[in-house]
Order: structure tokens, then C-alpha cells, then sequence
């Protein structure tokens, strides 16, 4: 697929933004920090509330915005084609809490059901390994689920090294976890 790009979150693709939505089916859309919606009690499908959930996205990059209690500063990219979003990654600049230590990691993406298969998760993450470098990171910390093979080999193609396989038993109790978790380090010096 040509003609993709990463840019910053803009309120003007919110139409397609709620479309991807849809394709998600009420599951976490992985990379897009929409929980932050929630913890604002905003209704993304209302273009207002979409906008300001985009401007937080935007300002929890500014290096002297306080971000929410318990989160961490993040940039945010989407992976767009033309006008038609296809998924974000979110780079944490920090693992400042155990949730991110833990499960989180430093990186998070997700790509829009109807456009995986075409390796735009790869192009999603190299990106936040790039702004990871722009920020001098020296390594990045990434996790997947075990059963999730397409992400394992994107993170393994982008030179993540797995750590260890953190059994649901030891995960689950604390954080909700429903599987085991592989966590991956990709250096980035």
C-alpha cells in the first residue's frame, strides 16, 4: 500500500476515526489511548469531545504538560492513507509506573482490522522507535500478548528481543491480564 504516512492526531479525520472504531467491536483499539476518553467521560462520536481528546493527545507530548495522575508523558502518531485513518502507536517516554514496567512497556500500536495484513504495523512502530531515538531513549520496552504471532514477528523484524514469557499467573492477579505476556527490549543506541 503507497501513500501511507504518520502524522499527528488531527480532529479532521474524526469520521474515519469512529469507522475504525466500529471495525474494533468494543475491543481495546491497542496504540490509540482512548482510555483517556473514558477517564474524561468524553463521547468520542461527539466531534467537541473528539477534539479535545486529540488535544490532550497532543499536549501529553509538550514536554512541560503535567500529564493526568498515574500516566506518563507519550507521543502519538496515526498511520493514515489520504484521509482514511489506519491505526496509531503511542511511544510512553517513560515506564513510570508498574503497569508500564510490567505489561504496558514503552510502546503500544494498533492497526484497523480492515487494513492489517499489509505490514502498516511495522510502519507504525518504526516510527515511535524513531521519536524514541529523537528522545534519546536508549532502549524500548514492548509487549504482546503470546498468542499474538503478527505482532511478535513485527516487534522481532524491528530487532525487540524477547526478555521473557510472563506466565497469565503472575500477570493476571495484578493488571487483569487474561494470557501470558511476551516482553520484548529493542535497543535503540
Amino acid at each position: 500500500m503507497t501513500g501511507i504516512e504518520l502524522i499527528e492526531p488531527t480532529a479532521s479525520l474524526h469520521a474515519s476515526f469512529i469507522r475504525s472504531t466500529a471495525e474494533w467491536a468494543g475491543t481495546d483499539q491497542d496504540g490509540a489511548s482512548v482510555f483517556f476518553a473514558a477517564k474524561y467521560g468524553w463521547d468520542l462520536h461527539n466531534a467537541d469531545d473528539f477534539a479535545q481528546w486529540v488535544q490532550l493527545l497532543k499536549d501529553l507530548e509538550t514536554p512541560n504538560f503535567t500529564p493526568p495522575k498515574g500516566f506518563v508523558a507519550q507521543s502519538t502518531l496515526w498511520l493514515v492513507h489520504g484521509d482514511e485513518y489506519l491505526g496509531a502507536a503511542s511511544l510512553r517516554h517513560e515506564l513510570g509506573n508498574d503497569f508500564l514496567r510490567e505489561v504496558g512497556g514503552h510502546i503500544g500500536y494498533g492497526i484497523r482490522p480492515s487494513a492489517r495484513g499489509n505490514r502498516l504495523a511495522r510502519i507504525a512502530l518504526a516510527g515511535s522507535l524513531e521519536q524514541a531515538r529523537n528522545l534519546g531513549l536508549p532502549r524500548v520496552m514492548l509487549t504482546c500478548n503470546d498468542s499474538n504471532i503478527a505482532s511478535a514477528r513485527t516487534i522481532e523484524a524491528c530487532e525487540g528481543v524477547l526478555e521473557s514469557i510472563a506466565p497469565v499467573s503472575e500477570i493476571g492477579p495484578r493488571f487483569g491480564s487474561r494470557e501470558d505476556l511476551r516482553r520484548y527490549w529493542i535497543e535503540l543506541v
